[in-house]
């Protein structure tokens, strides 16, 4: 075994901190297209689609600078803009941040070919330790995100947020200014058409991460976990993985992980135990099938390389992209298949793009010593995080009133385009609201940055809460409350052929002196002029009150007060709150110049409502309302 060149961990770090700023930038760019491309008027979820591919379609052109400037040259020009655009990104407006943050997409696409082509020109074991650093880059983008308790540091302007992404791009800077050429050998940077095809594998198992392997918002929901648990589990699999992809080097291993990543890819995509089951041979399989890829670009040598290493990169982003949209546009639009087939495809094709370098995974050497302590050191911030943080704690109940409210949070997003979950917080805290029913709550949606909305605002506003899932596992409504809750349950909403699922969600709270109100939270189909949709989901709701005394039930129903769907509530006999104790038209949305109501509070008929608001504020697209309950 040759001595492997000391520049060659140096790289490995750049590499890394090149996958950490890159998924960074990722997480911004999608929210962007969604909150402030999306919502210029006329703007249509396929143009949403078509903007998003456009740019991942600019890997094609690669090539351009790699054989402009050699892949050296090419890596510092793209990696100056990556750095910079993500560091601006921090410190800028939404509107601005969205044409940043395409352009440090685009950078970041130009980045990796250049690595894959230092991979080609340096030792078989170089290839290695780039493997490693890209994996490396994986766990540390998750433990930062992670120590932001998912809410990403680029929609914070808090000291802490903007010390670590300056310290962050520094370090990368610097290690840029460092970068070696001297590891690339002229006469070994092209590769034969096959080796440059298996490239492709990389954007599906890319994806497969993005959504679930690195998605700790996700094991948190569909686990019920504490998010630092959650990801001290992915972290402490990230470790096993990195020691799997440097040390499984016999064929048949490695051909077991692609067999492997396609079942795991879809017990992955569940809930419960099993989730994380699937999770945990997903990412270990999934990274030694990273090993393969990459290793193998550094064995052989043909003309031509660097154009099919731009082709086969190409096309791995866009099999990135093109089944992201897929997945995500299948709540909006209906499509011929259920976005859970998607992972185990994914899979699929990364499995089939990786079968000639994982049967030849012999011929590369093994390290000989993996960057674990590297990931260990890692594993320290969710033990901190777990150690300095409680459960939030019910209060002990204190009877009638009770303030309860309703919002629509939009996922975080307010007007501007930015996720501001401490305005959401505010909100609430200016509510005097003791029982919150939330709706559009995301818990781990790439598109909506991978944010762990509940638990950070449980968190927050030390307010337990009960989850219902809706549109998925990891996206719906829930319940905060500063009052025990005893019992609660979730279910599904007749759907009426529209593509995205919706649900209604109950909670027993426990008032004191023997009192329980009963708490119905829902969200009704939203297209308009479908009240059709909707009546049937007023009756289910109303089915569950089942006339029961002391009930109250909030929501966004998606209806104007005159509509029949709103009718099937009030004949039941259920009072609307604002009616009895609202002034003014109570407009909630949209909250940058409302102009309907379409959020409501009813309560049973032996209770009594006053001091209903429409709380004002940006935030979300909709105004919450609050309203005091009593007997």
């Amino acid at each position: 075994m040759s001595r492997l060149p000391d520049s060659s961990r140096f790289n490995a770090l750049f590499a890394a901190l090149t996958v950490t700023l890159g998924l960074q930038t990722f997480r911004a760019f999608f929210p962007l297209i969604l909150y402030v491309y999306g919502t210029r008027p006329g703007v249509s979820s396929v143009d949403m689609g078509l903007l998003a591919i456009g740019v991942f379609l600019i890997a094609w052109l690669a090539a351009v600078p790699l054989r402009l400037f050699g892949p050296a040259g090419a890596v510092r020009l793209a990696a100056t803009v990556l750095a910079l655009t993500r560091l601006l990104s921090q410190f800028s407006d939404p509107g601005r941040a969205l044409w940043l943050s395409a352009l440090g997409t685009a950078a970041f696409l130009w980045v990796v070919p250049g690595l894959l082509a230092f991979a080609r020109g340096s030792t078989p074991e170089g290839s290695v330790r780039l493997t490693q650093g890209m994996l490396f880059g994986l766990a540390l983008d998750v433990a930062i995100a992670g120590a932001f308790w998912t809410w990403d540091p680029i929609w914070q302007r808090t000291a802490a947020a903007g010390v670590v992404i300056v310290a962050l791009v520094l370090v990368y800077l610097a290690l840029l200014s460092g970068f070696r050429r001297a590891d690339v050998n002229p006469a070994r940077t092209d590769a034969p058409l096959g080796t440059a095809w298996t490239l492709v594998g990389l954007g599906p198992i890319l994806l497969l991460h993005v959504l679930l392997f690195q998605n700790v918002a996700r094991l948190t929901a569909v686990t019920g976990w504490p998010l630092p648990r959650a990801l001290l589990f992915i972290l402490a699999v990230d470790v096993i993985a990195v020691g799997a992809a440097a040390g499984v080097r016999r064929w048949a291993l490695a051909l077991l992980a692609a067999v492997v990543l396609i079942p795991a890819a879809s017990l992955a995509h569940g809930t419960g135990a099993g989730s994380a089951l699937g999770l945990a041979a997903g990412s270990v399989a999934a990274a030694v099938m990273t090993a393969a890829i990459i290793g193998a670009q550094g064995r052989r040598a043909l003309r031509g390389g660097l154009a099919r290493t731009a082709v086969g990169w190409g096309l791995g982003m866009f099999l990135f992209v093109v089944p992201a949209f897929l997945y995500y546009v299948g709540y909006d639009l209906k499509l011929p298949f259920d976005n859970r087939l998607l992972p185990p495809i994914l899979a699929a094709v990364a499995a089939v793009a990786a079968l000639g370098p994982a049967l030849a995974i012999g011929a590369v050497p093994v390290p000989r010593r993996a960057p674990g302590f590297a990931f260990l050191v890692l594993l320290l911030v969710p033990l901190v995080m777990w150690a300095g943080s409680r459960p939030p704690q019910a209060q002990a109940a204190s009877g009638w009133p009770v303030r309860v409210m309703s919002y629509n949070l939009h996922q975080g997003y307010g007007i501007s385009g930015a996720q501001d979950l401490e305005a959401l917080a505010r909100a609430i805290e200016e509510a005097g609201a003791e029982i919150v029913a939330l709706q559009e709550v995301s818990r781990g949606w790439v598109v909506n940055g991978s944010t762990e909305m509940l638990t950070w605002l449980s968190r927050r506003l030390k307010m337990p809460y009960v989850w219902g899932p809706a549109a998925d596992a990891i996206w719906g409504n829930a319940i905060l409350s500063r009052r025990p809750i005893l019992a609660s349950g979730n279910a599904e909403l007749p759907r009426g052929g529209a593509p995205m699922r919706r649900a209604v969600m109950w909670a027993e709270v426990d008032l004191g002196g023997g009192e329980r109100m009963l708490v119905i939270a829902t969200h009704f189909h939203h297209v308009e002029g479908q009240g059709q949709i909707r009546e049937p989901q007023a009756a289910a709701a109303v089915s569950l009150w089942n006339r029961r005394g002391r009930t109250v039930l909030m929501g966004d129903l998606n209806a104007l007060p005159d509509a029949r769907e709103i009718a099937v509530i009030r004949h039941a006999g259920l009072r609307d709150a604002f009616a009895l104790a609202g002034q003014g038209d109570g407009f909630t949305y949209r909250s940058d110049r409302p102009y309907e109501r379409i959020d409501y509070v009813w309560v049973s008929p032996d209770l009594a409502a006053r001091e209903f608001r429409v709380l004002p504020g940006q935030a979300s697209d909709h105004l919450g309302i609050a309203v005091t309950v009593a007997r």
